[in-house]
């Protein structure tokens, strides 16, 4: 169904690390169903406060895509006292009309760097409206995230942290808890808010290396991003990766209903059927 407007995105703003987000400009424009003029906008959060707000305008001619920003963002370890904040990233028509064939997020990476340090990317991540997350709490009562990748080890100098975003008006609780059964009691994420949950704490005392993984399971939906870094320093980081959403799809479906779910794939993938 056609859109005036695209759901926002999130992106991490990691201590430590410059971030810069160029937006594909072709990504857009095939988005648009029409020629006009929409609007970015840009946000930063931190701590529950908006520190940064900007807008853009952008020219959609021809299936073309004119105006799109870069956004860079310097690092702000000093500033935030080692705590991290979070990018919104929003599109809309300029006069209001439908101007997207649908309202999923526009996807991208974002590049962080720094001098001395080994730069990354990662993915943005939809605000609301994710299809995964709609499922899971329709079908479990609640927000379940996995990650099934986890090595600490003091030794190797490997550490790992979630990074739990809360881009709502609302306090969000969230636990964790491993196949092993060690288990992070429930923190509180303050609303417009990112905690960096270091999972140092699933050592036991005197324990060097621990493998498995975990599972996080909260009161509300979070945007949620998995980090490996230095166990030293945190803010020397090798990787940043989203976690994996807890599925609330049907894994059987009725004949008749699969068939309509197949002929639907096939006529989108040959552009006669729009989503």
């Amino acid at each position: 169904m056609s859109s005036a407007f695209l759901f926002p995105s999130i992106t991490s703003l990691p201590p430590g690390y410059d971030c810069a987000v160029s937006i594909p400009p072709a990504r857009l424009a095939q988005k648009a169903i029409r020629d006009g003029r929409a609007v970015c906008q840009q946000r930063v959060f931190h701590a529950g406060r908006l520190v940064h707000e900007a807008q853009h305008h952008i020219e959609i001619r021809g299936g073309t895509a004119v105006g799109l920003p870069v956004f860079r963002w310097p690092d702000h370890d000093a500033e935030w006292n080692g705590n991290a904040g979070f990018l919104e990233l929003s599109f809309h028509a300029e006069d209001g009309r439908a101007m997207f064939r649908d309202t999923r997020v526009v996807g991208f990476y974002a590049i962080y760097s720094k001098p001395g340090k080994k730069s990354f990317f990662s993915d943005n991540a939809f605000r609301y409206g994710a299809p995964p997350t709609i499922n899971q709490i329709a079908a479990f009562g609640r927000y379940v995230d996995a990650y099934p990748v986890m090595h600490l080890d003091r030794a190797r100098d490997l550490g790992e942290t979630l990074t739990l975003i809360n881009p709502y008006a609302k306090a969000v609780l969230a636990s964790v808890a491993t196949q092993d059964g060690r288990q992070i009691s429930r923190r509180r994420v303050a609303p417009m808010s990112v905690l960096n949950l270091s999972l140092a704490e699933l050592l036991k005392p005197g324990e060097e290396r621990w493998l498995g993984h975990l599972q996080l399971t909260a009161t509300n939906r979070l945007v949620t991003f998995h980090i490996k870094h230095s166990m030293a320093d945190p803010r020397v980081i090798s990787d940043h990766e989203h976690l994996d959403a807890f599925r609330g799809d049907k894994t059987h479906y009725p004949l008749t209903q699969l068939i309509r779910l197949r002929v639907g794939e096939f006529l989108r993938n040959r552009g006669l059927l729009r989503a």
